[in-house]
This record gives structure tokens, C-alpha cells and sequence, in this order.
């Protein structure tokens, strides 16, 4: 059978409208998702404030695993505003304690306090989580390329299971950002 005139125009116009429609539903559906941390990370207000809590953005507390993403990173942050060191050693995995002695990190962490503390995303493969956190901290024990008080972090964790417990297993360098607060 062929099709013609004015037939093949109302088949293509078909075809067309269908196309763009899918393509419209898709392009929507991606963009609706990809937004949500986007709109979460603009509303973050930077800067140190009282509460050293762990917060979720409303991505990141959808993740199967927000609950233990949540529970280990409170725990890295309050052994750091605590002083703890035993309890940061819980927080991470040997890989990362091992390099670390307790007079060492107990001296780099001696004027440290974390405060705003708010997961952004958390995804998978390997289990990451993005923060924006802000530390005080003496200049001196600063990062060297930014020494300053105050700074504005954005920072990936990754994560891993060791021994049946979620830690933080390190840090991925390239989604990472500091600014002076101010």
C-alpha cells in the first residue's frame, strides 16, 4: 500500500507530534530530577551558625541509604567539634586513620568547629555524598592554600562498608571546593 498526498502528511505530522511529545515528557522528567540539588544547593545559606547538626536535602534523604549517610557523618563532625578522636577513628576507615596518630589530628582539629552542616546528594557507585559545611578554625591550622578563619566547603565523601559499618572512606578531589567565608 502506498500513501500519499494529503495522507502522508497526517502520517508524518503523526509521527512528528509523538516524537516531540516523548521528547518534551523526557527532557522534562530529567530536568525535574537534576534541579532538585540544584534549587538545594542555591537555597544554602554559607556561613557558620549554631547548629552542628547534619541536615538532609530532600534528595539526599530519599537515597535507601540516608539514614546511615546521615549517621556516620554526625559522628565525623562531633568527634571533630568534640575532640574525639576515638570516635572519629569509628567515622572512618583504617585507610584513612591509619596515616593519622591521635597528637597529630588532635592538633590539626585543637581550634576546629564545623557548623552547617547539610547533605546535598547522595548517590551511588561508589556511595558518595555531597556537603557544604562551614568551619572556624586559628589561621594557622588553615589549609595552607587558603588561610583564613572561616571557610565555606563543598565537598564529596565517599563512602564504603568495613567490617559491617558505614564509614567515610576518603574524599573525592575533584568535586571539591573551599571559599573564605565573608
Amino acid at each position: 500500500m502506498r500513501i500519499s498526498g494529503r495522507r502522508l502528511t497526517a502520517v508524518l505530522t503523526t509521527l512528528l507530534v509523538v516524537t516531540l511529545a516523548a521528547g518534551v515528557t523526557a527532557a522534562w522528567s530529567f530536568g525535574r530530577h537534576r534541579s532538585e540539588p540544584v534549587a538545594a544547593i542555591a537555597q544554602y545559606q554559607r556561613g557558620p551558625i549554631e547548629d552542628q547538626s547534619v541536615r538532609l536535602s530532600d534528595q539526599a534523604a530519599a537515597h535507601p541509604r540516608a539514614n546511615d549517610v546521615q549517621s556516620v557523618l554526625q559522628q565525623y563532625f562531633d568527634a571533630i567539634n568534640n575532640r574525639d578522636y576515638a570516635s572519629w577513628m569509628g567515622a572512618v576507615s583504617s585507610d584513612q586513620s591509619a596515616p593519622q596518630t591521635e597528637e597529630q589530628w588532635t592538633e590539626d582539629y585543637s581550634t576546629t568547629v564545623d557548623s552547617n552542616l547539610a547533605v546535598m546528594v547522595i548517590s551511588d557507585e561508589p556511595l558518595r555524598a555531597r556537603m557544604m559545611f562551614t568551619s572556624e578554625q586559628d589561621v594557622a591550622l588553615a589549609p595552607a592554600t587558603l588561610p583564613v578563619p572561616c571557610i565555606n566547603w563543598d565537598i564529596t565523601y565517599l563512602l564504603s562498608d568495613q567490617d559491617g559499618q558505614l564509614v567515610l572512606s576518603g574524599m573525592d578531589p575533584s568535586a571539591q571546593s573551599m571559599t573564605a567565608c565573608g
